[in-house]
């Protein structure tokens, strides 16, 4: 093997901010119309179904786009895959305010907006990959993970803050500038890889002489024992996560509480996340463990729903979904990272593509499967069946071989 220049540029965090900020913003936009959706329904003149239809639709189009955006990433690399989905946020961004109230347009623009994400969200271990040491790798992951996190939290309350304070046009106005500044800033300043390698395994300046096909690596990842069991966990996790937050105050409301807590708990499970996001994947860097942090983890999530499932009390409540949130969002980077180590040399938009469509359809399973599983309108037995199903996961990474990232 010829020898490999290896060095570290400060330039990465460049990279990692512009890159945080655009999935910052498109998140904002994929939540700008869930907490509005009565001034929603009044500004195009619709019924409730297709101001749920604006959010809905980004997880429809993520499943089919996200091949396309694997295939371009492993085809020209960091810049031009997450560059197209940059420039889609802030063209179709800002068209949605050049919609006004004409739904249709809205809709077709927020369409523009979903295709988007895939682009940003597969490239999250790309960008690890091509500017970070294995040492900083799952807490670079981890920080762009954090940012859909950050997203969703700001998109849900500074959204209500800006139509209620002005008007719902100016909203979209603000959001849609937002955009086409986080396009300018990752055009601007967004770079491929640096011109040499932050370690060894990084891919090198020569990087086309190493791709394989997309097709290829899908074999290879639908081939892989410990990927295969690692979709399944993702899923059901992912799939959970998606149950929760989307149920949260039809949960507790039965409970004897209103919207509004619904509200703060929705905050605190996000909170705990971003907690647990950090914690977990700078552990997962200094101790070079994966298995070991996803299985402490997901046991953290299962024992706080569990708890949760139980809880009538608003301090035990708060407590254990923010230790909910800390546990189950806390895996994911690092899951992320696995998932590119166990993988190899599948291309990390391959493998990271996978496991976001496996979330996205766990979602969608979930959600519908277990909307009326009640009992006297308490989603209690949904609650049991999502902490089994935890467990479920738990036990799956014991099949798990354990692939560090570097060794020891």
């Amino acid at each position: 093997m010829s020898h490999i220049d290896v060095k570290i540029y400060r330039y990465r965090w460049v990279v990692l901010g512009v890159f945080f900020f655009t999935n910052v913003i498109s998140n904002i936009l994929w939540t700008t119309y869930p907490p509005v959706t009565t001034h929603a329904m009044q500004y195009y003149g619709v019924d409730e179904f297709f101001v749920i239809l604006l959010s809905l639709i980004f997880l429809i189009v993520y499943i089919p786009i996200t091949f396309l955006a694997s295939w371009l990433t492993t085809k020209y690399d960091f810049k031009i895959g997450a560059g197209i989905g940059a420039i889609l946020i802030g063209v179709f961004g800002f068209l949605r305010f050049i919609a006004d109230n004409n739904y249709i347009l809205a809709l077709t623009f927020s369409i523009g907006i979903a295709i988007a994400q895939p682009f940003l969200l597969n490239t999250i271990t790309k960008l690890s990959a091509n500017w970070f040491p294995e040492t900083e790798r799952t807490t670079a992951t981890g920080l762009s993970i954090i940012a859909t996190a950050i997203g969703v939290a700001l998109g849900m309350i500074i959204t209500p803050m800006l139509v209620i304070n002005f008007n719902f046009r100016i909203m979209l106005l603000i959001y849609g500038i937002l955009a086409l500044i986080s396009s300018a800033l990752f055009i601007i300043f967004a770079k491929n890889k640096p011109l040499t390698p932050p370690s060894p395994s990084s891919p090198s300046p020569n990087f086309a002489n190493e791709k394989i096909s997309m097709v290829k690596g899908f074999k290879l990842l639908f081939s892989n024992r410990n990927f295969i069991i690692l979709v399944v966990m993702f899923s059901l996790a992912m799939g959970i996560f998606n149950m929760i937050t989307t149920y949260i105050e039809l949960i507790i409301i039965p409970r004897g509480f209103d919207s509004i807590f619904g509200g703060i708990l929705g905050m605190l499970l996000l909170i705990g996340g971003i907690a647990g996001i950090f914690i977990f994947s700078f552990l997962s860097d200094k101790l070079n463990q994966r298995k070991f942090i996803m299985a402490s983890s997901l046991t953290i999530a299962a024992v706080s729903l569990l708890v949760f499932s139980f809880s009538y009390d608003a301090l035990l409540l708060m407590i254990s979904i923010t230790c909910f949130g800390f546990g189950l969002m806390g895996a994911s980077p690092v899951a992320l990272e696995y998932a590119v180590d166990a993988t190899k040399p599948v291309p990390e938009e391959n493998s990271n593509g996978i496991l976001m469509i496996g979330g996205a359809i766990g979602g969608i399973i979930l959600i519908i499967s277990l909307e009326n599983v009640k009992i006297s309108g308490d989603y209690f037995p949904a609650l049991i069946i999502q902490t089994i199903l935890l467990i479920v996961s738990i036990i799956l990474t014991l099949f798990l071989m354990e692939i560090k990232a570097r060794e020891s």
